[in-house]
């Protein structure tokens, strides 16, 4: 694997973390304010600090997006559903079983995008190894549900 892959699953790695992070601390705020309302709080201050760094580091072109099918517009309402979701997850089964129920959610998903290459992906076929690796995150989260 070249040096910089190496950069971006680390980096990979550490957005995973915050993400973890994310869900902990929404969870704990849900049940003072209320699911809806913490997921709410949570995507609006990530768009005002999104905003701000449009603002101040963006090179894209924001006028572009009149150019894309509106129904690319919907995975926004995916990204608030993932916070929604953990928020009403974790007080009822844990922090590690909804995230890594959620990685299992991603990892089939992005099998899938990989090995038809869809969406500008590149084709990354389903192989017997990439299969073992989803089906030892499967047994992961049946280990760390178990408890329950």
């Amino acid at each position: 694997m070249k040096m910089n892959n190496w950069l971006f699953l680390l980096l990979s790695i550490a957005g995973g973390a915050g993400l973890a992070f994310q869900a902990g601390v929404n969870s704990q705020l849900g049940k003072k304010i209320g699911t809806i309302e913490v997921a709410f709080l949570a995507y609006s201050v990530g768009a005002a600090a999104l905003l701000l760094l449009m603002i101040f580091l963006g090179k894209g072109d924001p006028s572009a997006i009149s150019s894309f099918p509106k129904w690319k517009l919907f995975v926004g309402v995916l990204g608030a559903a993932y916070i929604f979701v953990t928020i009403l997850c974790i007080p009822k089964i844990g922090t590690a079983s909804t995230i890594v129920a959620a990685m299992v959610g991603q990892v089939i998903i992005g099998l899938i995008i990989d090995h038809f290459g869809l969406f500008g992906a590149q084709e990354n076929p389903i192989t017997l190894s990439r299969s073992m690796g989803f089906i030892l995150l499967l047994f992961s989260l049946f280990l760390l549900f178990l408890k329950r």
